[in-house]
């Protein structure tokens, strides 16, 4: 029998976002003293604080051992390493901040950095992006921290969203992989098989988190974002009939070839769901194939993976960044935030950062092409079986992907949709169908612009 796994804590809990921001936006900027409690640089050893909200053993070891490693070249500097969980992360970082007593370096999602960056916590990193080489980077990995001409985290990696299908049940039916959403909804069609216990494609719609991370894939892939990319304007509803479209879609998607109760449906639900052979399709990050390694290893052979496809063959499809992890570097003082800076820039070396995603291969993908192309992250065994999907995602999705709330860089919108359940409310209002597709996104669509502060 498949164990029913823990869910996935890449992300934070409503409550502690809401916390955080509230925390944030309530304070004003932090005191002058540094992260060691002191307002000048004495000149003495420093020991840096050094905060990641990985908890799972496996991933703060390595993260651990790294940074004593790269701390050892410097002199007189030490490192006190803590991973600190997401449900008390917010409220801690603000407080500590505010103490004048916060990490010298926090390896944490976007989310936190933006909180970070608004409350004026953090140093811009421009200078160890550059002296790494900017170049290496994957663009749209910067993009998500940058804000006001400035990057302001080094990307370590990042989550995919992508269509995780099954390879066996395609070959079956003679099905290829679907390139517009007419094709995708006859796919799935084909694919329905609720007396077989196989459902064509799973679209959950948990309230918390889950709807706007599946509802964002279908906005994105018909060109509808919350802020323009370019210019940072409002643009949720600069084209209400697609917004409308890609909420219709994904609705009927839905409605013809998912689980009934998908529309409550959280990250471990679908997920198991999948594993198990209970669904021909799904938007996921790729937690699935981590998961099918440890409870159903012969699914491996059957896993393939597609981006979600525009409503026609022509358009090009655009993903979402489902949460990355960062450094950011805290306020403090030249000689304390230099230490720290070349701490976080020796563990962007290529070995140390593919050794870093392996803990969750190709769930986490490297935000640097030196760290994809390097024989620690290549001679995983699970990357090496999913290197063609891994490198199509990385080919085609990676350069077009986008965080809500971010499309314009750093922005706590982010945060702030995942803390609320007005996505989920009326998307799941919809599929039990209390309301239409219009109604659904209008409603979303004023407290988006009530979040945003847009009139």
């Amino acid at each position: 029998m498949l164990r029913r796994p823990p869910r996935a804590r890449h992300t934070l809990t409503a409550a502690a976002v809401a916390g955080a921001l509230a925390l944030t936006s309530a304070c004003a900027p932090p005191s002058a003293k540094s992260p060691g409690g002191s307002a000048a640089d004495n000149g003495g050893p420093i020991k840096l604080t050094f905060w990641t909200n990985l908890t799972v053993k496996a991933q703060a070891d390595v993260i651990k051992q790294q940074a004593d490693q790269c701390v050892a070249k410097q002199t007189d500097v030490s490192v006190a390493f803590e991973a600190v969980p997401f449900d008390s992360m917010y409220p801690k970082m603000v407080t500590a901040f505010r103490a004048g007593n916060g990490p010298d370096i926090m390896n944490t999602i976007e989310g936190g950095v933006a909180a970070a960056q608004a409350g004026d916590y953090i140093v811009p990193v421009d200078d160890v992006v550059d002296k790494h080489g900017r170049d290496d980077f994957v663009g749209s990995f910067l993009h998500a921290v940058g804000k006001d001409g400035k990057t302001w985290a080094v990307p370590d990696w990042a989550l995919h969203q992508e269509v995780y299908y099954r390879k066996d049940l395609f070959a079956a039916k003679g099905i290829k992989v679907p390139t517009s959403w007419s094709e995708l909804l006859t796919a799935a069609k084909a694919l329905d098989n609720p007396a077989g216990g196989v459902r064509g494609f799973s679209v959950p719609m948990a309230s918390a988190l889950v709807a706007p991370q599946t509802y964002y894939q279908f906005l994105y892939a018909n060109g509808v974002h919350t802020f323009d990319p370019k210019t940072g304007a409002y643009a949720l509803d600069k084209d209400k009939a697609k917004a409308v479209e890609a909420t219709q879609f994904m609705l009927d998607l839905y409605k013809a070839a998912s689980q009934p109760e998908s529309r409550t449906w959280a990250w471990t639900d679908f997920r198991t769901a999948f594993v198990q052979g209970k669904s021909a399709m799904t938007l996921d990050f790729g937690a699935v194939v981590g998961m099918a390694n440890e409870q159903n290893p012969s699914m491996l052979d059957n896993i393939g993976v597609f981006q979600l496809p525009g409503p026609t063959t022509e358009a090009k499809p655009q993903g979402s960044l489902g949460g990355g992890y960062f450094y950011m570097i805290g306020k403090s003082n030249d000689r304390r935030q230099q230490a720290a800076k070349d701490l976080v820039g020796c563990m962007m070396q290529a070995d140390l950062q593919a050794a870093r995603v392996n803990t969750r291969p190709v769930f986490a993908l490297p935000a640097t092409n030196s760290a994809a192309r390097s024989a620690v992250y290549t001679g995983n065994p699970t990357v090496q079986k999913f290197a063609e999907q891994v490198q199509t995602i990385r080919d085609k999705s990676l350069p077009e992907w986008y965080r809500y709330g971010m499309e314009a860089g750093l922005n706590p919108l982010a945060g702030q949709i995942e803390a609320t359940t007005f996505v989920g409310d009326n998307l799941q209002a919809a599929a039990a169908g209390n309301q239409t597709a219009e109604q659904a996104f209008d409603k979303i669509n004023t407290e988006m612009k009530r979040l945003a502060k847009v009139s």
